[in-house]
């Protein structure tokens, strides 16, 4: 089956596009007003003065992050459902589910149970949106246009929240956590009138589900270069992150003012992710896709050595470095990996790639839990972001 490409008569993305876009900004901003006010739901259902706070939060952490295992089976979904009907119907049932449970809490009917399930079930919701939207990105726009939208689309994921985890601190602390999930709601229901402006694109791929063939089939793409050097280092990326949000606040509390400088850090981070994001357009007009793949790579080996050092502000100034070239990768390598994978295949091949960057997320949370120093850890990292860096061209001759 052949991809539908909207005909684009002027050098701009289609009106399609935009549409879904400010839903996707939208419902981004209310999944983050909602992540933050889960933790105090979860504290809300417990006794006055309990102990189990920390195991509450945990739970639902753990909930929220589980999903992502279950990501090549939402993948086939994904190729095989028109991606209108998938993404309208994960916006209405995620946006009924956080709003029934902000009602069961202002009305003191809660508990941690249910706001464990809410959060499982929307983080298996999410993972089914990311792996139909990036799946369909492709199908909407003209390929020259695709870096630019995939920059758009990774700002409107990665930028809301910023905004988002603001709104939903305030809220929970003025206004309660029922409350803040309701207006999380709002946001989130706003995804469907985006999604319901998108053409009415076919399924890319037919045949019955089988989660089992579409995970061969998915390894089987995955194993021709360049693609496995492209998922070696977001399995890496993802290992590392887990690492730095474990360790980072601790860091902070040995060399400086704990929290105070850990917003500070976060912000550089998120600030040089959205500059890099920013840069994709300009320099894809005048460097081809893996090169700027190759130079991604060497600005994260950069960034990651600078956390080898003590003290406060090398960390800062790694954060920016390492958040400029985790945004230029972000956008440069999904792009890449939607031209390599057929329309048939992209939403199970990406829900692979999900479900092996949740290990990858796991696993750094085992590392960072052990007794290992910082500094060790850190240099272990570079060592690795390096030595697949200096892979990168290899892959790409091998491919040619």
């Amino acid at each position: 089956m052949t991809d539908a490409v909207i005909d684009i008569p002027t050098p701009s993305l289609p009106r399609p596009f935009w549409t879904y876009w400010l839903g996707l900004l939208a419902s981004n901003l209310g999944d983050a007003v909602v992540s933050v006010a889960l933790p105090f739901l979860a504290l809300g259902t417990l006794p006055q003065g309990s102990k189990r706070g920390a195991a509450a939060i945990g739970l639902v952490v753990l909930a929220l992050s589980v999903p992502r295992f279950f990501a090549p089976l939402l993948g086939g979904l994904a190729d095989r459902w028109p991606p209108r009907t998938l993404l309208s119907l994960g916006a209405v049932l995620r946006a009924a589910g956080v709003a029934g449970v902000g009602l069961l809490a202002l009305h003191g009917g809660s508990n941690l149970n249910v706001v464990a399930g809410l959060a499982f079930i929307l983080g298996l919701l999410t993972s089914l949106s990311f792996t139909a939207q990036s799946a369909m990105v492709p199908r909407l726009v003209a390929p020259e246009h695709l870096p630019r939208a995939n920059s758009l689309t990774s700002a409107a994921m990665m930028g809301a929240p910023l905004v988002g985890y603001g709104l939903g601190g305030f809220g929970a602390a003025h206004w309660g956590a029922g409350t803040t999930v309701l207006i999380g709601a709002a946001l989130t229901a706003l995804l469907l009138l985006g999604a319901l402006a998108l053409p009415p694109l076919p399924g890319a791929s037919s045949g019955k589900l089988n989660l089992l063939d579409d995970l061969r089939l998915s390894l089987d793409v995955i194993r021709r270069s360049p693609l496995l050097a492209l998922f070696a280092m977001n399995f890496a990326l993802n290992l590392a992150l887990n690492i730095m949000n474990v360790r980072v606040p601790l860091h902070m509390l040995a060399f400086g003012r704990g929290p105070a400088d850990y917003a500070i850090f976060e912000m550089l981070l998120s600030g040089g992710v959205l500059l890099g994001i920013a840069l994709v357009g300009p320099l894809s007009a005048r460097f081809s896709l893996d090169r700027l793949i190759g130079g991604g790579r060497f600005v994260l080996v950069l960034g990651t050595a600078g956390f080898i050092l003590g003290g406060v502000w090398p960390w800062w100034a790694a954060a920016g470095v390492f958040g400029l070239g985790l945004g230029l990768l972000e956008v440069v390598t999904t792009t890449r990996i939607q031209g390599l994978i057929s329309s048939e295949m992209r939403g199970r091949v990406i829900g692979s790639v999900m479900a092996f960057n949740a290990l990858g997320l796991t696993l750094g949370a085992g590392l960072a839990a052990r007794s290992i120093p910082t500094s060790a850890l850190m240099l272990g990292l570079t060592g690795v972001l390096a030595l697949l860096t200096l892979l990168w061209p290899l892959a790409v001759r091998r491919a040619a």
